[in-house]
């Protein structure tokens, strides 16, 4: 019955501070948050209800960080006041721990916890799609009209309106000037006027000027003649209607803003999180399949290469049908040996075939009977006629092949050379070529696997806070009860500044590991529960403090402390 009672009283002294704090943590985060769009926001003349639906859908969006912070202090005013007036002493003085007395608190900080989880998952993407929709909006209407003395306004559309003096009167101008720019023509339509009354009609909905003693030109092109036909007309007065459709606020469907990971829930998170590290793969995928075609030897299939680099073909060596002792085969240097000229005089018989090295590409022939092979041959036919002359076996050799020793001149060779350089800056240039195709498909790749590497951290963190914000409230009681405890102060003194210094740090922490993972420098997950896991360790170690009593905030125990040091340090100066 006795703690019954206790529980009630505990939960009735945390509930008032817990939303009289949330509320003003609320209005304090929305007021810091608007101001970065306090320039966008007025001189619109958009009325109240506009804005207080943004303040509303923003509140919301405010509202899932103020809780935490709402738990803390209200978690440090409680048990402070109850330490102040040393309720908590004689609670403790009745045989009830610290841990039993913070139970019923706990159990309701544990079911705002999970309220605060479905508030983010199933609340907060709705509140940001209509928040963020109508900020956009607000932003590209244009602001109130406001025609100033001196100086071109452009907020109507097709005018360009200037005027000299503005009577305090807000109505009344002087010397006015007006730009009709409705034909697309320049500046060939003007109207001036000594002075005119302006003023707005129809609920606002249409700019009247009444022009007085003006005049009115406009400067024409005449078909079939090159000279432009001008026309001046004076009046006394004249009124002129704008409309001001223009700067009404103009709503845009909200599924252009859906795509957003903000207007999302753990599901469509999940999914998303999914499609991205397909694509990753995909795109990796394309890249190497699409780079094969610039490799002739890497990243192709061995069977491709084979065909590819098959050497001379049968038809390229000639076999007489008769019974000849020997055969001939001239090959020729651009088809297979770029570096010389290799003449071969195989023997063999008719039934023989010449054998084929695909790897070297290298014809094995007969080591008796080569007559020329890997010799650069620089003579002309009638030297090497000479030397073969000397070698008599050779020469009949020579004789019987029957080779056309005219192919071998200088003429040949010159034109075999320059082909040869041609051939080789062809290659040359090719090979830059696919080496730069590589690079720029490699770059493009890259940029596009960033891309959604950083989408996938950022969803990621996106899905995982709103697990972490929940499990928030909970550490945050964690500090703040047993701090309030040992603190013994309430009252929105000393425990608001510690709540905001416990709040600050999580705060940096968690904008800190945001922008990492931004970055590709941290992963997503720690990046999420990094403020949590850093913040625990204290709610442990504050409980302990608290269930022993400790005095970590009592000025005299430090003194003491610094005084036995000092005593220590003068025994040993003695």
């Amino acid at each position: 019955m006795y703690l019954r009672k206790l529980d009630v009283l505990m939960l009735k002294s945390f509930v008032g501070p817990f939303i009289l704090t949330t509320g003003v943590a609320t209005f304090i985060l929305l007021i810091q948050y608007l101001l970065k769009y306090f320039d966008d926001l007025v001189g619109k003349n958009l009325g109240f209800s506009v804005f207080g639906e943004l303040l509303f859908y923003f509140s919301l969006n405010m509202l899932q960080n103020a809780i935490p912070l709402g738990v803390l202090v209200a978690s440090l005013m409680t048990f402070g006041n109850l330490g102040e007036h040393f309720e908590l002493t004689a609670i403790k003085s009745a045989g009830i721990s610290l841990v039993r007395t913070l139970r019923p608190i706990f159990l309701l900080v544990c079911l705002v916890s999970i309220g605060v989880f479905f508030f983010n998952n199933n609340i907060i993407p709705a509140a940001n799609l209509k928040a963020y929709s109508l900020l956009y909006d607000i932003k590209q209407t244009k602001p109130a009209l406001d025609i100033k003395a001196g100086a071109f306004y452009n907020g109507i559309p097709d005018y360009s309106i200037k005027v000299k003096e503005k009577f305090p009167d807000g109505k009344t101008v002087k010397d006015i000037i007006i730009y009709d720019h409705t034909e697309g023509r320049g500046n060939k339509t003007v109207i001036l006027a000594d002075s005119s009354l302006m003023y707005t009609i129809m609920d606002e909905r249409y700019l009247k000027l009444e022009l007085f003693d003006g005049h009115y030109y406009s400067e024409k092109a005449k078909s079939g003649n090159h000279v432009d036909e001008f026309y001046r007309t004076e009046f006394e007065k004249m009124d002129l209607v704008f409309n001001l459709a223009s700067f009404d606020l103009k709503r845009r469907n909200e599924e252009l803003f859906q795509n957003n990971r903000q207007m999302k829930n753990l599901t469509e998170l999940t999914n998303d999180v999914d499609s991205f590290k397909n694509e990753m793969v995909k795109q990796r995928s394309s890249f190497i399949l699409n780079t094969q075609r610039y490799f002739n030897y890497h990243l192709q299939n061995k069977r491709k290469i084979l065909k590819e680099n098959q050497p001379l073909k049968k038809d390229s060596i000639s076999l007489d049908s008769t019974n000849q002792p020997y055969q001939k085969k001239y090959v020729q240097s651009a088809t297979m040996f770029p570096w010389n000229l290799v003449l071969l005089i195989i023997k063999q018989n008719p039934k023989d075939t010449v054998k084929k090295d695909l790897q070297s590409k290298q014809i094995i022939e007969s080591e008796e009977e080569i007559v020329l092979k890997d010799r650069p041959i620089k003579a002309n036919s009638i030297q090497l006629a000479d030397s073969l002359k000397k070698d008599s076996n050779a020469y009949k050799k020579l004789i019987l092949a029957e080779i056309d020793l005219d192919t071998l001149t200088s003429h040949h060779l010159r034109k075999y050379l320059t082909e040869r350089k041609i051939k080789e800056k062809m290659i040359f240039n090719n090979a830059l070529s696919r080496a730069r195709n590589i690079k720029v498909n490699l770059s493009s790749t890259k940029s596009r696997v960033y891309n959604l590497q950083k989408n996938v951290n950022l969803y990621t963190l996106e899905r995982d806070k709103k697990y972490a914000m929940s499990l928030a409230c909970i550490i945050m009681f964690m500090i703040g009860a047993p701090l309030g405890a040992i603190i013994k102060k309430g009252g929105l003194g000393v425990p608001v500044i510690i709540a905001i210094l416990f709040f600050i740090i999580y705060y940096i922490i968690g904008s800190i590991g945001k922008q990492q993972t931004k970055e590709l420098q941290m992963d997503p997950y720690t990046s999420a529960w990094m403020a949590n896991a850093m913040l625990f360790p204290f709610g442990l170690f504050f409980l302990r403090q608290a269930r022993i009593d400790a005095r970590l905030f009592d000025i005299d125990i430090y003194n003491i402390w610094i005084e036995k040091l000092r005593a220590r340090f003068a025994r040993k100066a003695k």
